[in-house]
């Protein structure tokens, strides 16, 4: 193992709603990041996409705090859930049917501008227009 890979594998990193109720802390890297651009992610995150982190369940150390969830369909046919604060509404982390032991996590709730970059913007048929996107950012009309 090489010391970089050490080095994410001991990453330590905590999201946390707006009032700062709701904390989800997770070690180790992401499997991956993307962006989607859908008219559901979009009413769920009240702006023009959704920005996430997927880890294994295996990388969530703690969640803390009292958080609701509720579940959609999504255009797989399976089920989208999203964990909300009671609080404060963030929407902080959900999983998806599809991918089964897999936690999805809002970026910005990590607060951390180094944070990577999506690999994929999904749905981008429904981006905004004036959303410009890296050219190393591959975009998918649908998902």
């Amino acid at each position: 193992m090489d010391e970089d890979t050490e080095h994410d594998e001991a990453v330590s990193r905590t999201a946390a709603c707006g009032c700062g109720a709701l904390k989800v802390t997770v070690t180790g890297a992401p499997l991956q990041v993307h962006a989607c651009s859908c008219q559901q992610c979009q009413r769920n995150s009240g702006s023009a996409f959704t920005y996430s982190a997927f880890f294994p369940e295996s990388a969530v150390a703690s969640i803390e705090g009292e958080h609701r969830s509720w579940r959609r369909s999504g255009s797989s046919g399976d089920w989208v859930e999203s964990s909300f604060c009671p609080t404060c509404g963030t929407s902080v982390f959900g999983r998806l049917g599809v991918l089964p032991g897999v936690v999805r996590i809002s970026v910005g709730c990590f607060t951390d501008p180094a944070f990577e970059k999506p690999a994929k913007l999904f749905w981008s048929s429904w981006r905004h227009y004036w959303l410009a996107l890296p050219k190393d950012v591959e975009t998918i009309d649908t998902q």
